[in-house]
């Protein structure tokens, strides 16, 4: 058989929390010779396993989209009641989902909530660590928990402008973030923290470092919403990055190994 380990997070209390020790366990044995192949899904993950163990043991591979998923028709949703009514108030939507955790830019968030009364902001995702009691209470932002993946595009898809407002940090850095391309599959323009170098190596996406230039950037990303050849780039974007091209580039680590055994 072939051993990958998938090295697709920093470790971190903040995501992992009592796992740590054991995370870094299995991390310790992969790179110290149990593992075949060491699967880095950021740039600063593969730079940090080359360190370790060589290029030649080491495959950057990012995370990934379903895009099938996100480009089914979903009309039939029906959302519930205080979304709709949310929808209603707001001409311009800024969305996120993803887990409310701690690294989020929770103090952007509250400046920029504040600095536009004009948008909407929805939050989508688990609460982790009491994230939902950071979120400033404020008539512009509507917090809807967990929602299943299953119709998550359904209310994506009434987004005009997504974001991913990580703090600066190694989570930050060395994130690749899956909504990024499932954002990209629904073709809403992403805004995300200038740190977060797995996104901002892309060059639709828009990049911000206070909540000044996210505010700026969500203006910049509005314009772009109406085009249909940005749209058009965006789904370019979530076909590359579809999970089957994940696949086919996982697919000869397999071959390699098995070639080389026999």
């Amino acid at each position: 058989s072939v051993v990958v380990y998938e090295y697709i997070d920093h470790i971190d209390p903040a995501i992992s929390g009592d796992n740590v020790e054991a995370l870094l366990k299995l991390k310790n044995s992969a790179f110290g010779g149990d593992a075949d192949y060491i699967v880095a899904s950021s740039r600063a993950l593969e730079r940090e396993a080359i360190e370790c163990v060589g290029a030649e043991r080491v495959v950057f591979i990012p995370n990934g989209v379903d895009c099938s998923h996100y480009r089914r028709d979903w009309g039939h949703v029906a959302l519930p009641e205080n979304y709709t009514a949310f929808l209603g108030k707001h001409d311009k939507i800024v969305g996120y989902f993803g887990a409310l955790a701690p690294w989020l830019w929770y103090p952007v968030i509250e400046q920029l909530v504040r600095m536009r009364p004009d948008l909407g902001f929805v939050f989508i995702g688990p609460d982790y660590y009491d994230g939902a009691k950071k979120l400033p209470s404020r008539e512009n932002l509507l917090w809807l928990g967990a929602i299943d993946y299953q119709v998550l595009p359904a209310y994506a898809k009434r987004f005009d402008v997504a974001t991913i407002p990580f703090e600066p940090g190694d989570i930050a850095k060395t994130t690749s973030p899956l909504k990024l391309f499932e954002y990209f599959a629904a073709e809403i323009p992403v805004v995300v923290s200038s740190s977060m170098d797995e996104c901002t190596c892309y060059p639709e996406v828009f990049a911000a470092s206070s909540a000044e230039e996210f505010s700026n950037a969500i203006d910049r990303a509005l314009v772009q919403a109406k085009s249909l050849a940005f749209k058009e780039r965006l789904a370019r974007l979530a076909d590359e990055n579809d999970w089957m091209a994940r696949a086919k580039l996982m697919e000869p680590l397999f071959n390699e190994a098995n070639t080389k055994r026999s």
